[in-house]
């Protein structure tokens, strides 16, 4: 069952789905969190059309994903507000998907947007590190955050 904070590391098949896998050299090719509000179960993402807020039964109806979860042991109201603040405002970052990540995984040199200018626009997985303040968040692809949670002691992973 999912919860309030729950971390949905993401898999599916359509084209954009394996280019990113292909690019980023990942297992998984998307990264989400869930949240609670009054109630109802909601999923927060970045895609195509931004960083926004989606009910989880319609989230899971249109993207038709499959996924993995990591629970962090603690999901705090300071995460909560940060995962809410870029709802709506915030773009997807194509540039750093789909051109800084594969430049980095193949050289090694992060030539992206780091800290606060990073945050601007938004990739997937760079928004749930972003909320978890994950070592070089603005980087991480979502096989590293995947990678990263399954080696912290601060998230335990779920059956889902």
């Amino acid at each position: 069952m999912i919860k309030h904070g729950d971390v949905l590391h993401c898999y599916s098949n359509g084209i954009l789905a394996r280019l990113i896998r292909l690019f980023t050299r990942s297992r998984v090719n998307h990264t989400a969190i869930a949240v609670e509000l009054l109630g109802k179960l909601y999923v927060i993402d970045s895609q195509l059309d931004g960083t926004n807020l989606r009910p989880y039964e319609e989230w899971l109806a249109k993207y038709n994903y499959d996924f993995i979860v990591d629970r962090p042991k603690e999901f705090t109201d300071e995460h909560f507000a940060k995962a809410m603040s870029v709802i709506g405002t915030t773009p997807y970052d194509f540039k750093s998907l789909l051109w800084y990540q594969p430049k980095y995984i193949l050289t090694g040199k992060w030539s992206g947007h780091r800290y606060d200018e990073a945050k601007e626009r938004l990739y997937c997985s760079e928004y749930v590190a972003w909320i978890f303040d994950l070592p070089k968040w603005w980087k991480a692809s979502p096989e590293a955050v995947k990678q990263y949670m399954r080696k912290s002691n601060k998230f335990e992973r779920v059956q889902s």
